[in-house]
């Protein structure tokens, strides 16, 4: 017996039987009934949900900020969530739509590590980042990554900000600084500036899902988890201790980036970045531009990029310009490009098997 529920499905099964001289397989059978059976508890919620208007409520409503407005000032934002259960609001005004979505970036990217960490984030992009020994140093090391950049931008930190740290901080403008805590005498210096957000992250974000409204309907996908799936050296040398630790560090960095994204780290700090570009050539270059601007010298500094390299100009154009190390997911049809160009100048390039797309 096959069951059909819907009129669209008609052509197909009709199709079906003529292919297979008026037979159906298991599997053909299974698929119509699941569609009949999601038809059948459609409706089913639809009545539930009629006979209890009285008692139903939106499990998200006694969590519902209004905002002064969304991205633009034209624009209506409202926030469903609970921000009580993730931070302590310590000082300054409330957050805005923009603020929240920073905030969400920042706390994804500072979750990745473990070590004294310190991010700047601007529109959701990674403008400078170093792991340091301490808070202070980590943060005087992020700051010199884009310095222009910074102004304006959320702050966020893996490590109790002391006063030093807080001292230096004070010096730019900034919206948002969040870390797991801070000494009162930080806190003190902090405060003098009404509206600066000082957030106190208590928990982490749980949720393992990501949503995007689009289409008059939603998208649902899993997070972006992990940093490689495999470690293969396809390059000209093995990489280094030193720049193993630069490529895990910057693929976690460029993971955080606007596709097309590309990474330069050196030191487990970020020298140059290129970020939402329409093409990964533009990234690189971009990327280059912003090292040298702040004068940074690329020898021996290491690449990641969020995607393969579909010609080897990407790693010409990085070795010229001193980088000796890559990491990459591959995947390319022309991946033995990018590879022989690294075995022929004594270069290394790892193969993730990983890509990190984000749009």
């Amino acid at each position: 017996m096959v069951v059909i529920a819907a009129k669209k499905d008609y052509a197909q099964l009709e199709q079906i039987l003529k292919d297979q001289k008026g037979e159906t397989s298991l599997e053909q059978r299974r698929a119509f009934a699941i569609k009949a059976f999601d038809v059948c508890t459609g409706y089913d919620i639809a009545i539930s949900n009629y006979f209890n208007q009285t008692e139903f409520t939106n499990p998200f409503d006694k969590n519902k900020s209004v905002l002064r407005y969304g991205e633009n000032p034209h624009q209506q934002g409202i926030f469903y969530g609970n921000q009580e259960e993730i931070f302590d609001k310590l000082h300054g005004k409330e957050l805005s739509y923009n603020n929240l979505v920073d905030v969400d970036a920042a706390v994804q990217i500072i979750s990745e590590f473990t070590d004294t960490t310190f991010a700047i984030i601007k529109h959701t992009n990674v403008c400078g980042i170093a792991q340091r020994p301490t808070v202070k140093a980590a943060w005087d090391t992020a700051l010199a990554a884009d310095p222009e950049s910074a102004f304006g931008g959320v702050l966020v930190t893996n490590a109790t900000v002391d006063k030093a740290t807080a001292e230096a901080i004070n010096e730019i403008f900034f919206e948002v600084l969040i870390a797991p805590k801070f000494d009162a005498d930080a806190l003190a210096i902090l405060q003098q500036k009404k509206n600066r957000i000082l957030l106190a992250q208590k928990a982490k974000i749980e949720s393992k899902q990501q949503f995007k409204s689009l289409l008059n309907g939603v998208l649902i996908q899993q997070n972006d988890e992990g940093n490689f799936k495999e470690w293969k050296e396809e390059g000209g040398r093995e990489t280094t201790a030193a720049e193993k630790e630069d490529l895990i560090f910057a693929n976690i960095v460029c993971k955080h980036l606007k596709s097309n994204a590309i990474a330069l780290v050196k030191n487990k700090q970020m020298v140059g970045k290129g970020c939402g570009q329409t093409s990964r050539i533009d990234s690189l270059r971009q990327s280059l531009d912003k090292a040298k601007q702040f004068n940074f010298d690329l020898h021996g500094a290491v690449l990641a990029s969020d995607a393969f390299f579909p010609f080897n100009d990407c790693v010409q154009i990085a070795h010229a310009a001193g980088i000796t190390s890559f990491i990459q997911p591959g995947g390319s049809i022309r991946d033995k490009d990018s590879i022989d160009y690294c075995k022929e100048n004594g270069l290394a390039m790892v193969i993730t098997g990983l890509r990190h797309f984000k749009h």
